[in-house]
This record gives C-alpha cells, structure tokens and sequence, in this order.
C-alpha cells in the first residue's frame, strides 16, 4: 500500500490543473482579452487555445463576444514537420477556426484547437466582435519541437507492465497469507496426535 500511494504522489507531480500558459493579453476598446494555451511549453502539433474576454473598468466577464481564431507561420518553413492527428489535418492552414464556449470546462472561456505543423515562430490572430466593437489582434509565440512518440505515449506503454507486476505482488501476497494461515494449524494438530 506504501508503494503505491508513493507512486501516486510521484505521478502527481505530472498533473497540471490549469489552462496552459498566457500567450498575452491586450487592451483595447474597453475589452481586456487574455489568451492561454494548452501544452506546456507550445508544442508543434495540435494547440489548445482559450480567451477570456472581459470589460473594462468593470473586469467582468463576456460571454457574448464572437472570436474566430488562426495561426500564420512567422519563421521560414524547416524540414522537422509535425505529425498530426487526423482532425488537425482537416483544417486548411491558415483557417480561421471560431472559438466557442463549448470548448472548455469553464464556461467563461471561449476556446478553439488550431493546427501548428511544425516548429518555429508563429503568430495567433483573432477577430473580436461584440456588439459595436470589432477589432483585430495578434500575439506571436514561440513553438518547440514535437515531443517524440515514446515520450508521449509511455503511460500507455507502461501501463500492461505495471498490471503484470500489480498481478504477481498479489498473487505473492496471497501465497503467503495462505502459509501463514496454514503453518500453525499444522503443528497444533501433530502435538495433538503424539
């Protein structure tokens, strides 16, 4: 039991329970927008991004606003493309990909996944609209590297033998609790018969 709540608790390190990282966070025609990203560090691949838009002076939050999204490469191409899911190649590069609230938990965030093929510097555009007020923005961003597959996908790998290894420490246990349980019957009854 020791061993696996330590295992727990060095696994939880691992965990993140926040939105990712802030990209920036812009002013402008009484809207506060602050946009988050989702892995850290931005990695080639999918991204997940949210906005939270709220009102100035007030800091209270819009959900009511309209955002649609894109990423245009910044830097010159490189020859280290990312592999992407099949969704992500759906999305012609360059689409603008409407944020909506859906996307996350948090129902004061507007949220959208967007395509980054490979890595480089990048820039995120955004259309705000609400209302009256209409604008444009742009954050650029720095993009690593893809992580490599078995990095990625080791949990999973792991996982078939962590339970062989679960499976026979039980199995030892169980042994053993049965000797035990067995050995003093035993004695107890050949002290009875001599």
């Amino acid at each position: 039991m020791r061993n696996v709540l330590s295992a727990l608790l060095l696994t939880s390190s691992l965990l993140r329970a926040d939105g990712g990282i802030t990209l920036g966070q812009i002013e402008r025609d009484g809207l506060r927008v602050t946009v988050f990203a989702a892995p850290v560090p931005v990695l080639a691949g999918p991204l997940d991004v949210t906005f939270l838009v709220q009102e100035l002076p007030s800091n209270q939050p819009v959900t009511d606003a309209s955002i649609a999204c894109l990423v245009q490469r910044l830097s010159p191409p490189s020859l280290n493309v990312a592999r992407l899911p099949a969704w992500c190649s759906t999305i012609a590069a360059g689409a603008r990909i409407q944020a909506t609230l859906t996307h996350s938990r948090n129902k004061l965030l507007l949220g959208a996944y967007l395509p980054l093929t490979e890595a480089g510097r990048w820039e995120l555009r955004f259309d705000i609209s609400r209302a009256q007020t209409r604008f444009t923005a742009g954050i650029p961003f720095d993009v690593a590297p893809p992580r490599a597959p078995v990095s990625t996908w080791w949990p999973l790998i792991a996982l078939v033998p962590a339970a062989i290894l679960l499976y026979v420490w039980r199995s030892v246990l169980v042994r053993s609790k049965r000797r035990i349980g067995r050995s003093p019957r035993r004695s107890s009854a050949l002290s009875v018969r001599r």
